[in-house]
């Protein structure tokens, strides 16, 4: 686990009584992966700041756990670094608390070797005493400066914003101008006028068309794609838009045909299970 952190505040030559320190540890998961972040605050007995530091965890597989006592451990380590002889330690953390009092022993390999440090470090001090604290007890500004780091190591990550080039969501190709593009109303999705020819040619032999994107269930409309049909595909979209305002099928008990009511093709005869009677072209069935 590397650690890189910058500080801010005065650096006390001498123990002046008893300090604060709270510190907070951080992680988010990104769609670059996880990043992680503390933040460390000492404090004077009135809660005057006196030392403040903010860093990231270059760790790509650190939990919160371990983000939190690496914040602890490079708290103490700054605390003895400034000639800091008793210290209070703040715990927000109920399981950070039960490790540093001993009353809960590390279930983790990493955390018992993150624990040894820490009271190695413990060790150096005259005093350091860990208290629970929550809610308006906790200080605010260790979360605040972990969050921080943690916005910075996202921003840092984030590619500089370039203005996209429009592109076909069937064939990719880029070189393409506006007006060789057709926008699904619904969902927004572009396409290129050719393939989507080719779409609404294929999807019509089954239905009526839907956006080509893999998974949008969006459908189109025969309105807004009036200027890609030719007479037979506008003959086509219109039968199966026919076809969709069937709102009852059943099949016929004799011939076990489905027919659709809505067309007129059959009669509904409710006798014990409901059947249709499909009445074919020669008035037979």
């Amino acid at each position: 686990m590397e650690e890189k952190g910058t500080q801010d505040g005065p650096k006390p030559s001498q123990d002046s009584g008893l300090h604060r320190l709270y510190f907070k540890g951080l992680t988010r998961e990104e769609t670059r992966g996880l990043v992680a972040g503390f933040g460390v605050a000492i404090c004077g007995q009135e809660d005057n700041i006196l030392f403040q530091m903010k860093g990231s965890i270059h760790d790509s597989e650190i939990t919160a756990l371990e983000a939190e006592l690496m914040a602890l451990k490079r708290g103490l380590t700054e605390a003895v670094s400034l000639g800091i002889t008793h210290i209070s330690i703040y715990c927000d953390h109920y399981h950070i608390f039960e490790l540093v009092t001993g009353s809960s022993g590390p279930e983790k390999d990493s955390i018992a070797l993150l624990m040894n440090d820490v009271q190695r470090t413990r060790q150096q001090l005259t005093s350091s005493t860990p208290l629970l604290v929550t809610g308006d007890q906790t200080n605010k500004v260790a979360y605040k400066l972990a969050s921080e780091t943690l916005v910075s190591e996202i921003s840092i990550s984030m590619p500089p914003c370039h203005k996209k080039n429009t592109f076909c969501g069937i064939c990719f190709d880029d070189d393409l101008e506006a007006e060789q593009m057709f926008s699904v109303a619904l969902c927004g999705h572009k396409f290129c006028l050719e393939c989507l020819k080719l779409h609404i040619q294929v999807e019509l032999m089954e239905r009526v068309p839907r956006c080509p994107r893999y998974g949008c269930k969006s459908k189109l409309t025969i309105e807004s794609c009036a200027h890609l049909l030719t007479p037979k595909l506008r003959a086509m979209w219109e039968q199966r838009i026919e076809e969709t305002t069937v709102t009852d099928w059943a099949m016929c008990a004799k011939c076990q045909q489905m027919a659709g009511v809505a067309h007129g093709f059959c009669e509904i005869n409710f006798v014990g299970t409901l059947f249709a009677t499909y009445v074919e072209p020669n008035g037979s069935c």
